[in-house]
This record gives structure tokens, C-alpha cells and sequence, in this order.
């Protein structure tokens, strides 16, 4: 009994205590501390007493034009996994910091500065000196003046953006906003642009992928030893520290003619000890790209699913199933000192990392290099010989190409078939179609004289007529246009005309979009860029290409046409949403609008879309 009691005591004892404290609730928490800015993302944080919470600045890349009040790093952001910066010790100066953020802008943003729009150039900006140095950092407000013809270029560098003159501004912001397809001007252009990628990948760790890519793209391109000798440190050692998956770091590779060998190492060196064979595109790229291996007057050969066929089987006759190797016992060391001076590595950050050394010894490779030896013979008596009874004009049709360019014209040379149907002596009558053997021998015509024809006339059921615009573009004798670019020739020709694209800042992302999808090489690329003088604006309607696509293609392989088409589109902020492209396209190739999507075609990258559209497209060409 007297335990009850004293249960009912305390019981009572309890409810008096709190309703005391309901009476005195604590006191609100104050609503002047610090309010964050309405553009940033920031997470939720839990703080374990009153004072003000800490905010970390979201690591996103700014992914569209609209986006670019959203600050992407700071260097007041506090420490937490979003945020490469570390720790705060004056949180309220955030909301002061607004205005210089270090900003980055990837390959699917842009950035206007002076009077100029640049479409994706993988660069930190900022509104205002940055609050974090960086000598990379385009400042938006900086003044900028652009060359005028006659003017004087330059002959000095800068140290950084900020110091760069007016002039040295405007020169930079052209190359950025050409892509970096061009040669630079002067050392410091692509010096000071690859210290925002060092940043991005040594100090943010983002795009990694992307920066390797951006970093391969660039190196054909400098002239300057120490530079591309530091690049190619950088892009071995940045490889070797994200262990790439062997698809991609091969995929990077077939679009290079000389590999360092720091990445050939780390390419073969899945297969060492393996007891399997190297496959035939591991060794075909290794036999293709590596200096060492090469002997005296051979070729540089561009990669081509044409000339792997050829190698292959050579390749297994000769090396009786594939080469195996075994680990070697030399090694390299890989490290990287930043050229960036704004960027100090940490001792971890600083480690050097060992790969296998396999061409210390060259004898390993001994059955390869005879094997390469065997293709290029065999290459050398696939290569077609024109019929030269059908190739009578050709001394016309030398001064035919002269007579487009003058001395000195650096213009595109731009003219139509009917008129070189006339050099080459066919009828010409409006009324009279192109033959399938007439556009044949147009074409061995001008690769006889070292031409590319631009569009592709080898495209089965497309209707040529003879006012179609053409553009010729310089092609090495013995040249084979590979499968990938003639597809993604084809593709952002129809893209161009399914959208409407008038404009350059719209046709240079969709140019560089067919990098995502196909294995395409730099001269690919350049062929690219060049066919913009016919896409803006193309000469047809997309109903145009509707006509033979649907007599070529059924239903589903039209369907996995439209969907690479949209995802393509996707990536331009003005027709990411836009309902108009899915009922332009489903028109023209005669399919149901109201068809949603699957979930597989929803989750699939740009490589799986680019092997599906490569393979169905490829029955449309013909060998030329």
C-alpha cells in the first residue's frame, strides 16, 4: 500500500512541474541572425545552441545562363563535403562575399563578358575581384576591347586575367568563344586557362572526366614545348589518380594520334598478368599512338572502326591470339606540381603514385610492331584508285577550286553542285536528278585533288538536287572519313534543321554535343565546325530529311532517332522544356506524340544513345 502512495505522490509531484513550465515557455529564437541569399541552394543545419547556424555554399556547377546569379563556391563557405574552402571564422560576411564569389561555368553554361558570349568555356568568373585568387577567374566587369582588322596583335603575355590589357582580354575571350579548336596566339592564353582546370580538378575535385577531356582536346593545339610537356604530366597524372575506366581513358585515346606513354601504361595494365590477350582496339591504339613503337616513315593513321577490321585479324594471326604480357618489373612515378601559383597541394594531394613502365623494354611489343607493319601494307592496297575515265575534268576541275578561293582568301570555299556537274561536263537541267554514279565520281574527283565535299553525298534515298549548296574542306590523300563522323555529320545537320538554328551560340554546343555521343578524332571536329557556313541556316526544312529517314528506318529505330535528337536539345536552356521539338520531330518522323518515354530510354547516357543512332545510320551511307 505505501508504495502506492508514493507512486500517486510523484506522479502528481511531475504534472505540477510541468504545467509550471507551460505557463514560462522558453523564448523564441531571434530572427536577426543571418539570412542566407535567395539564389543560393543551402542545406538544412542543426546548431546545439543559440547561436547562428552555419551555412555551406552548394559545390554545383552552373549548368545554364539562368543560373548565373546562383553562386557556386565561396571563400567564406564553412567546412562540410560541399565545400572546398574549409572553415569560416566570419560567417557573417557571406551575405558581403555575393557579389565576387569564384564562380565556375562548365561546358553547358555561358558566360558574357564585354559585348561577347562564351558558350561553355570550363573557366572560374566572378562579378568583381574574386574573393578567392585565382588568376584564371574571368571578372565580368573588367573593361575588354576587341581586335579590329588592321590592328597590331599583342606580342606580350599576362600573368592572369586580370592583368591581361584591354586588347589581351579580347583576344582571349575570342579563342574561349571558338571552342579552343584554334591554335592560340600567344602562351599565356592556354597557360592561364588550364590554371582554372588545375583548380577545378586539384582543388574542387570536380569534372574530373571533363577537364581530362577539355586537357586531351588541347594538346594538338600548342606549339610551345614546356607547356605541352606540363599538360601532358597533368593529364597522365590526373588519369592515374581517378584510375579511369579502361572504355573511356580508350575512347580518349582514339581520338589522339600520339598517346603519352604514361597512359598507355595505364591502359595496358588491366591486362597484365591477366593471361588473357590484350584485345584488338587496346592494341591497335597502342600500335597507332605510341612514339616509341613507331619505325622510320610510317604514316600517322586516324582511328577507324574501318581500319580496326582490317587490323585485327593480322593482328591474332601474328600474335597467335592477342598479345599477353606480364607485369614489368620497372615502374614509373607520376606526380604534378600546379603551374597554378593560387594553389598549394597538400601532402596527400602531393603523393606520387607508381604505374608499370611497359616500354622499358620494346621487345614485348616485337609481334605488334610486325603486325602494324603488315596492316599498313594491307591498308596501303585497300585504298581505292579512281577510274581516271571517269575522272576526265580533273585538270578543270583543279582550276575549278582555284577560281573559288583567291590569293590570300582565307573564305570558305562554298559553291554548288550544278556548278561542278558542269566542270565535270554532266547535264545540269533543274529537272534532271543526280545520279548515284555522278555524285561517286564527284566525289573521287575532289579527294583526287585532296577535297572533302561537305554534306556527305553518299546518303542512300536522299534527294541531291543540283542548287544544293556544297563546301569543300581540305582532305588528305588517302583519308577514309570514318562511320562516327559521317553519322554525326548527318545528325547535327537534321538537328540544325529540327530546331531552327540560325544562330552560333546554339550550333557550337550542338557541334560539341557529338563528342558525347561518338568517338570522334580532332580533324572530325574541325570537319564539324566548318559545316556550320551550310547548317546556319540548313537549306531544308526538317520535312526534308522526315521523307528518306522513313523509308529507311522503322518505326523503332525512328523512335531511338528522336530520343538521342531531344537529349541532344536538352542541354540548351531554351530547349530543355520546349514541347515544340517532340512534336516537330514526331511529325516528321511519323511517330505518336502522346507516346511517353520509356524508362530505359530516360536513364540512358550519351554513349548508349550515340552506339544505338551509330548503329541504325549506318546502313544509310554508302562507301564513297
Amino acid at each position: 500500500m505505501i508504495y502506492i502512495v508514493i507512486g500517486l505522490f510523484v506522479a502528481m509531484a511531475v504534472g505540477a512541474f510541468l504545467r509550471q513550465q507551460s505557463r514560462h515557455p522558453s523564448p523564441p529564437p531571434t530572427t536577426e541572425s543571418f539570412q542566407p541569399p535567395e539564389s543560393l541552394d543551402l542545406p538544412d543545419t542543426e546548431t546545439e545552441d543559440d547561436s547562428e547556424p552555419g551555412f555551406v555554399l552548394s559545390a554545383k556547377p552552373v549548368t545554364d545562363p539562368g543560373r548565373a546569379a546562383g553562386a557556386t563556391y565561396s571563400s567564406h563557405a564553412p567546412a562540410g563535403e560541399d565545400s572546398p574552402y574549409g572553415l569560416s571564422s566570419e560567417p557573417k560576411k557571406q551575405a558581403q562575399a555575393k557579389a565576387n564569389l569564384l564562380r565556375w561555368c562548365g561546358r553547358s553554361g555561358n558566360i558574357q563578358a564585354g559585348n561577347i558570349i562564351v558558350p561553355g568555356p570550363s573557366a572560374y568568373w566572378s562579378q568583381g575581384e574574386p574573393a578567392t585568387p585565382e588568376p584564371s577567374c574571368i571578372d565580368i566587369t573588367l573593361p575588354v576591347a576587341f581586335p579590329q582588322q588592321g590592328d597590331e596583335l599583342p606580342a606580350d603575355g599576362a600573368e592572369s586575367y586580370a592583368a591581361m590589357s584591354e586588347l589581351q582580354r579580347g583576344i582571349y575571350l575570342t579563342w574561349l568563344s571558338g571552342a579552343r579548336i584554334q591554335p592560340p596566339l600567344h602562351i599565356c592564353y592556354p597557360a592561364i586557362w588550364l590554371y582554372g582546370i588545375e583548380r577545378r580538378t586539384i582543388v574542387d575535385k570536380l569534372d574530373l572526366g571533363m577537364c581530362i577531356n577539355e586537357a586531351f582536346r588541347l594538346l594538338p593545339l600548342l606549339r610551345w614545348d614546356a607547356l605541352k610537356d606540363n599538360l601532358v604530366r597533368f593529364i597522365t597524372w590526373l588519369a592515374v589518380k581517378v584510375w579511369m575506366p579502361d572504355e573511356d581513358l580508350l575512347a580518349l585515346c582514339k581520338k589522339m594520334k600520339v598517346v603519352p606513354e604514361g597512359l598507355l601504361d595505364i591502359l595496358l595494365n588491366s591486362y597484365a598478368n591477366s593471361m588473357l590477350p590484350v584485345p584488338s582496339a587496346v592494341a591497335f591504339t597502342v600500335a597507332r599512338t605510341c612514339a616509341k613503337l613507331r619505325r622510320e616513315n610510317q604514316p600517322y593513321i586516324s582511328h577507324s572502326e574501318e581500319s580496326l577490321q582490317t587490323f585485327t585479324p593480322i593482328y591474332k594471326d601474328l600474335c597467335k591470339g592477342g598479345l599477353v604480357l606480364l607485369k614489368p618489373q620497372n615502374t614509373l612515378k607520376i606526380s604534378y606540381k600546379p603551374s597554378n601559383p593560387s594553389i598549394t597541394l597538400s601532402k596527400k594531394d602531393n603523393e606520387s603514385v607508381e604505374i608499370p613502365d611497359f616500354f622499358s623494354d620494346l621487345g614485348v611489343f616485337k609481334t605488334l610492331v610486325d603486325s602494324w607493319e603488315v596492316f599498313l601494307a594491307a591498308k596501303k592496297l585497300e585504298e581505292p584508285v579512281p577510274d581516271l575515265a571517269d575522272l576526265k575534268a580533273r585538270p578543270d576541275f583543279a582550276g575549278f577550286i582555284s577560281s573559288l578561293r583567291p590569293e590570300d582568301s582565307d573564305l570558305p570555299l562554298i559553291s554548288t553542285l550544278g556548278n561542278v556537274g558542269k566542270v565535270m561536263k554532266f547535264s545540269t537541267s533543274p529537272d534532271v536528278k543526280l545520279t548515284g554514279k555522278e555524285r561517286k565520281a564527284i566525289v573521287d574527283t575532289a579527294q583526287v585533288e585532296g577535297w572533302q565535299i561537305i554534306p556527305d553525298l553518299g546518303i542512300s534515298g536522299r534527294e541531291y538536287n543540283w542548287d544544293d549548296k556544297i563546301l569543300f574542306e581540305e582532305l588528305p590523300l588517302g583519308t577514309q572519313l570514318s562511320q562516327p563522323y559521317r553519322v554525326a555529320s548527318f545528325v547535327l545537320e537534321f538537328l540544325c534543321a529540327s530546331l531552327a538554328v540560325d544562330e552560333d551560340r546554339v550550333f557550337e554546343p550542338l557541334r560539341r554535343r557529338m563528342n558525347e555521343y561518338f568517338t570522334l578524332t580532332e580533324e572530325d571536329n574541325i570537319r564539324l565546325e566548318a559545316q556550320r557556313v551550310l547548317d546556319l541556316p540548313t537549306q531544308y526544312g526538317p520535312e526534308y530529311y522526315g521523307e528518306f529517314l522513313c523509308a529507311w528506318l522503322s518505326e523503332d529505330e525512328r523512335k531511338k532517332l528522336k530520343g538521342m535528337m531531344i537529349h541532344a536539345a536538352s542541354l540548351l536552356p531554351e530547349f530543355a522544356e520546349n514541347p515544340e521539338v517532340n512534336s516537330i520531330l514526331c511529325e516528321v518522323l511519323r511517330l505518336r506524340e502522346d507516346e511517353p518515354p520509356s524508362a530505359e530510354d530516360l536513364h540512358k547516357n550519351a554513349k548508349q544513345w550515340g552506339s544505338e543512332v551509330l548503329s541504325l545510320m549506318t546502313l544509310l551511307f554508302k562507301s564513297n
